[in-house]
């Protein structure tokens, strides 16, 4: 599927998703994330070229992402055609495991 991505694990509880988006800004991209599902909308805004070859695709795009319980997207980057995409898992405290002791 376009656009191609990669997930790379930074920790046990954050992820980068990295998408290639050669020819598309900041301003033609959309991210909404909605019921632990992130979506990717893109679309190329501007005029059409005379172009003798096109070998870069421009199409339009939707990518989503199924997100696990409790992640967030912290923070996203645009830079070099690459959108990076920074998610933390954060669990609440009265979610995380407890130890009993025993006395």
């Amino acid at each position: 599927g376009y656009p191609h991505y990669n997930i790379k694990k930074l920790d046990d509880n954050k992820w980068v998703i990295e998408l290639a988006l050669a020819g598309f800004s900041k301003k033609d991209i959309d991210i909404e994330v909605k019921d632990n599902v992130m979506i990717i909308n893109g679309e190329l805004t501007g005029e059409e070229k005379d172009y003798v070859y096109k070998g870069i695709s421009s199409r339009k795009f939707s990518k989503s992402f199924t997100l696990a319980e409790f992640t967030e997207c912290e923070s996203a980057t645009m830079e070099n055609g690459i959108l990076s995409i920074v998610l933390e898992k954060n669990i609440p405290e009265d979610k995380k495991p407890q130890k009993v002791k025993i006395k």
